[in-house]
């Protein structure tokens, strides 16, 4: 049977949209307003269509302000600080100690900030640059502690740790390549630690394999389940959504849709519902941030 909508969900569409507008109102979900909504629940037109969009409302992983906020402050409160321990980085007496060293003007300071991409100060809109000027408004990291990829030669010999921040580890393949293109495995005299705001699994084993000589530390982990497309655990070849179609028929479906509207499909594309208030990965669907003609997106690219 083709992609169709099961009948004991023939009210999805309306239950997932009330709730989706009480998240709003509530400003659970900020950075998308009720206008924008609509306009991209006006690209789908027909019943399935419109299941379709329910099922992917509802499955969306949304990481407001808020909670990029929350996920800054649990790396530098918890996680940071205990590899910085770990590596004798840690020269203070508390946690208090550590963040008003990072909000000091002090060039001998052993750890510096790196926004992954941004490589030229005109990649303002890079999710790496992006994320770096979070983590100075949010924690007030002073900017001499900051650093952008290309000066990363020009390190002081007083640097000892360098803490590379970014919004989301994919497939492994953006910061291999980073690493590469800044010769980062050279660098032998310098700790390095990558703390993406959320990660792949099959991405943080890519960078085990491929940068033996990096620390990954995400804030948050995804992996096969968080898939849009992931099969059911109870019934092998339906699609765990609903439990009615299967996998193929429902990528069958979101291909025949990409192609009616022209949407892009992504190489690096893992099939996630995931966006951030700032910006949508390009891991993403892209039915939820393209705009092609007059598809209208949901989220930020």
């Amino acid at each position: 049977m083709a992609f169709h909508v099961p009948e004991k969900n023939y009210g999805l569409f309306d239950d997932v949209l009330e709730r989706f507008r009480v998240l709003l109102k509530q400003r659970v979900i900020t950075g998308i307003d009720e206008t924008t909504l609509d306009r991209w629940l006006g690209n789908f037109s027909t019943d399935e269509e419109r299941y379709f969009a329910a099922c992917v409302l509802g499955r969306l992983i949304f990481r407001s302000q808020a909670m990029i906020d929350s996920s800054i402050d649990h790396l530098l409160h918890c996680t940071l600080p205990t590899f910085l321990r770990s590596n004798d980085l840690f020269p203070h007496e508390d946690i208090d100690s550590f963040l008003n060293a990072l909000r000091t003007r002090d060039p001998k300071y052993p750890v510096r900030f790196v926004g992954v991409d941004g490589s030229k100060a005109s990649d303002t809109g890079k999710s790496g640059v992006v994320i770096i000027r979070q983590y100075k408004r949010h924690a007030g990291i002073d900017k001499l502690l900051t650093y952008r990829p290309e000066k990363l030669s020009e390190l002081s010999d007083k640097v000892r740790c360098i803490v590379f921040v970014d919004d989301m580890l994919g497939t492994g393949k953006q910061f291999s390549d980073f690493a590469k293109e800044h010769a980062l495995a050279e660098k032998t005299n310098v700790r390095m630690v990558y703390c993406p705001l959320v990660a792949y699994a099959d991405g943080l084993q890519t960078l085990r394999d491929e940068c033996p000589w990096l620390t990954v530390l995400p804030v948050e982990v995804l992996d096969e389940r968080h898939r849009f497309f992931c099969e059911s655990t109870k019934q092998p070849g339906l699609w765990q959504v609903d439990e009615c179609n299967t996998v193929a028929d429902a990528e069958a479906f979101a291909d025949k849709l990409a192609t009616k509207y022209k949407l892009p499909r992504s190489e690096f594309s893992l099939d996630l519902v995931l966006g951030f208030e700032h910006s949508t990965p390009n891991n993403t669907l892209s039915l939820l941030w393209a705009t092609p003609g007059e598809w209208a997106a949901l989220l930020t690219r």
